[in-house]
């Protein structure tokens, strides 16, 4: 393993906490600004399916199925499509230019407040760095997977 991944890798609890608080900074940063963060429709669709499957024991592979796709599928794909383009285009303008077509894409796909919209940014901005450190592209998938993770998991505890 080259000393550079292995620097990472000492620094993963670091980058997993600033996932994870990037989640509240977001919905911090929304409120000071007035803004309340509402449920998508699609997410609390979802809520509701995934504690029904949980609690009934019913739909399991629908709620499964569902997990399956936000936190392993859509972050591949995501990061395939969005990170993997930094490889040729090695100037860090190209990643202001990646993060906001990301942070595009899903405010495109389900209308967010511009605060999360800027945090979908941040967060790009972030995973372009974290492939260009590392050189792996299963990094910023395993980082955005640990996200949508924490997400849903805040989704179920606290209902956001």
């Amino acid at each position: 393993m080259n000393e550079k991944l292995k620097q990472t890798l000492k620094a993963w609890p670091a980058i997993a906490a600033a996932t994870i608080g990037l989640c509240f900074l977001t919905k911090l940063v929304a409120g000071w600004f007035g803004i309340d963060l509402p449920d998508q429709q699609n997410v609390g669709v979802a809520r509701q399916l995934l504690l029904h499957a949980f609690d009934s024991g019913r739909h399991f592979f629908s709620a499964a199925f569902f997990l399956a796709q936000v936190v392993l599928l859509l972050p591949a794909i995501e990061e395939l499509i969005f990170r993997l383009p930094t490889r040729w285009l090695r100037h860090p303008a190209w990643w202001v230019v990646i993060s906001a077509l990301f942070s595009a894409v899903h405010y495109i796909a389900q209308p967010w407040p511009d605060a999360a919209f800027i945090a979908l940014f941040f967060f790009g901005l972030a995973q372009c760095w974290l492939y260009r450190r590392t050189a792996r592209i299963w990094c910023p998938m395993l980082n955005h997977a640990l996200f949508n993770l924490t997400n849903v998991v805040l989704l179920l505890i606290i209902g956001a």
